[in-house]
């Protein structure tokens, strides 16, 4: 089981690397040949600040904090909760599957879609609303590599903590084709490798599990 859950790592890796460099290459070459801003489909809108000792281990809503913006396609689903929404808060705040969250304290720059209904998006953390939901995941995409990444930690400010903002993302200028087939493709062929290394985690996940209860059974 060790060996097993040692090559599915590799797997993983592999995968990662993989897509890391296709999309880097895609997205430098010529066939995207215009940088348009990010502002131009979208707005970045911040979240609420939630008052942690309004927090219970179990309730209704999920609150997304940057903690669960890892950078992985989906957020992760570790977070605290509350039993009722807030009376002010803005319709934005509630979020909805698929919606692109971008972390912008700590490790600022890092990208994932909310997972899920009945979430709430904690204050650091942005929601880029896109203007044209038929270019979200082309979008989502190009946030997803590293270069997005760097150049917002380039842009962070702060001492103790690395902070960007609403101009920083907006500003960030992405690569762009009017060939909407070019998009649709490259996006979609992005979305299945991401799709793969869903999986290969599932299988690392389960093999983890096999090995503790064989523990669990062997000291019994």
């Amino acid at each position: 089981v060790d060996q097993r859950i040692s090559t599915q790592i590799r797997v993983i890796e592999d995968l990662q690397s993989l897509k890391k460099a296709i999309s880097t290459k895609v997205f430098q070459s010529r066939l995207f040949d215009k940088r348009i801003k990010l502002s131009k489909f979208g707005t970045l809108k911040n979240g609420y600040a939630f008052q942690s000792n309004s927090y219970i281990l179990e309730g209704t809503y999920n609150i997304i904090t940057i903690a669960n913006v890892s950078g992985d396609r989906y957020t992760t689903n570790e977070c605290n909760h509350l039993s009722v929404i807030p009376h002010d808060i803005q319709q934005h705040q509630i979020l909805n599957d698929g919606d692109i969250l971008i972390s912008l304290t700590g490790n600022v720059g890092r990208v994932s879609l909310n997972k899920g209904t009945n979430n709430l998006l904690n204050q650091r953390v942005g929601l880029l609303q896109i203007t044209d939901e038929n270019l979200r995941e082309y979008i989502y995409q190009i946030l997803a590599t590293p270069y997005f990444e760097k150049s917002m930690i380039a842009k962070g400010q702060g001492a103790a903590q690395m902070n960007i903002g609403k101009s920083d993302v907006e500003d960030f200028e992405i690569p762009y084709t009017y060939n909407k087939s070019l998009i649709d493709n490259v996006s979609h062929f992005l979305y299945l490798l991401d799709q793969r290394i869903i999986n290969a985690k599932d299988l690392a996940n389960k093999y983890a599990k096999q090995k503790q209860y064989l523990l669990q059974q062997m000291f019994i």
